[in-house]
């Protein structure tokens, strides 16, 4: 868009770092209207009983506390300039179990209740968060997950799937004066899939 870009790196489970990158994002920038908040996990491929306490503690890390201190210091510097807007990466996970996923899929129904805790608290002060619930996007997270490599999803069981690009544009819909009255809300992507019932007609 011609304008100027900060790229700032920083471990969003380590609060000491995520209060002193957006004290930095204010001061260079001059403010902090928005935030999108999408640092995740895909955690192990295996089912619940034989998930380790720290790889269930490593998925929730980046997940679940990343967004939450994302979001605090994010709404902590939005107070003082009169509002602002946060958009989160959920997942249709927050919803509904895929199987052998079950610590990602807990942390994304926790992002999800996060995002309604968060609106619920701080939609006076003027700050509207909200979050995308998308099934599969082709990055390289869900490929690492299914071990596709490079081959076409389609060849895992997946009829459709969104582009980066696609989920990008939902955040930053969210993000704008667009959908004002939104706070506290979930767009879920899902080609329609939680539509559907599974009763067999």
């Amino acid at each position: 868009a011609g304008g100027d870009g900060v790229a700032l790196r920083c471990d969003v489970t380590d609060e000491a770092q995520v209060a002193a990158t957006t004290a930095e994002t204010v001061e260079r920038l001059g403010g902090l209207d928005l935030l999108i908040a999408c640092a995740g996990h895909p955690g192990p491929v295996t089912p619940l009983a034989d998930v380790t306490a720290e790889e269930w503690d490593h998925v929730f890390a980046i997940n679940a506390k990343g967004v939450f201190l994302s979001c605090k210091h994010a709404v902590r510097a939005m107070r003082g300039q009169g509002g602002g807007a946060i958009a989160v990466m959920a997942s249709d996970s927050s919803y509904v179990a895929s199987p052998g996923i079950g610590p990602y899929c807990a942390s994304k129904g926790a992002v999800l209740m996060l995002v309604r805790a968060l609106a619920t608290d701080h939609g006076e002060e003027g700050i509207r968060i909200n979050c995308v619930s998308p099934s599969i996007v082709d990055t390289p997270m869900p490929r690492l997950t299914l071990n596709a490599g490079d081959r076409p999803l389609s060849e895992f069981g997946v009829p459709a799937w969104h582009t980066a690009d696609e989920i990008a544009g939902h955040l930053v819909y969210l993000c704008s004066d667009a959908c004002r009255g939104l706070n506290g809300s979930s767009i879920v992507a899902d080609f329609g899939g939680m539509a559907r019932s599974s009763f067999p007609v």
